[in-house]
């Protein structure tokens, strides 16, 4: 992922976390989970407060996810931004 990607990622989240009430979220694009599905790269995850923010490989998803494992919201991207924001 190169650094303008990240950093338009990062701006997505930050602000979707603050939509979902997490004002003053700190997190790291970086500082990732990576995750694997029958030995395949599917995406990395990271846990911010009590939201869980899936980052699909195919880099045209976002998924943010509640404590109970709930889609909160799914941020639909394309190469020119955000294509579609939908609320669950």
């Amino acid at each position: 992922m190169d650094h303008t990607t990240q950093a338009t990622i990062h701006q997505i989240i930050a602000k979707t976390l603050t939509e979902l009430g997490l004002p003053d979220a700190r997190f790291s694009i970086s500082d990732t989970t990576i995750l694997i599905r029958d030995g395949s790269y599917i995406g990395r995850s990271l846990v911010c407060g009590p939201v869980r923010v899936v980052i699909v490989s195919d880099g045209e998803r976002i998924e943010f996810y509640d404590q109970n494992g709930d889609i909160l919201r799914l941020i639909y991207l394309n190469q020119s931004g955000v294509l579609r924001d939908e609320a669950a």
